[in-house]
C-alpha cells in the first residue's frame, strides 16, 4: 500500500505540474481577455480537483471488499456532476466569466483526466496487488 501512495504522489504532482503549464500557456494566448482565461483557469482547476478526489477514492476503494467497490465508484462519479453542476449554475448565473471557454476547457480537461485514470488501471500501475 505504501507503494501506491507513492505513485499517488508522483501521479499528483505530475498531473498538477503539467495542469499549471497549460494554464501557463493559455495565459499567455489570451493576454488581453481575461473573462475567457478564468473559464478556462476554473475548469483547469475544477478538473483537478476531481481528480485528486478520484484517486483518493480509488486508494479507499483499494482496501474495501470487492463488492462495495462499485459503491465507491458509482459515488464518486455522482460527486462529480453534482459539484460539475453547482459550479457551472453558480459561475454562469453570478460572474462575467466566459461559459463557453469554460464549458469547452471543462470537457476537454475532463476527458484528458479520465483518459489518464483509464489507463492508469488498465495497465495496472495503481493499487495492483502481486
Amino acid at each position: 500500500m505504501n507503494r501506491d501512495i507513492i505513485r499517488i504522489r508522483k501521479i499528483a504532482i505530475i498531473t498538477f505540474a503539467a495542469t499549471a503549464a497549460i494554464e501557463a500557456a493559455c495565459f499567455f494566448i489570451l493576454r488581453g481577455r481575461l473573462w475567457d482565461f478564468l473559464g478556462i483557469l476554473i475548469s483547469g482547476l475544477l478538473t483537478l480537483i476531481f481528480f485528486m478526489a478520484t484517486l483518493a477514492v480509488y486508494l479507499k476503494a483499494a482496501k474495501a471488499q470487492p463488492q462495495n467497490k462499485l459503491k465507491y465508484l458509482m459515488l464518486i462519479l455522482f460527486a462529480k456532476m453534482a459539484v460539475s453542476a453547482a459550479v457551472f449554475y453558480i459561475i454562469g448565473r453570478f460572474s462575467d466569466v466566459n461559459v463557453m471557454y469554460l464549458l469547452v476547457s471543462f470537457l476537454i480537461f475532463f476527458t484528458l483526466f479520465l483518459n489518464l485514470e483509464i489507463f492508469l488501471i488498465y495497465k495496472r500501475l495503481l493499487f495492483y496487488k502481486n
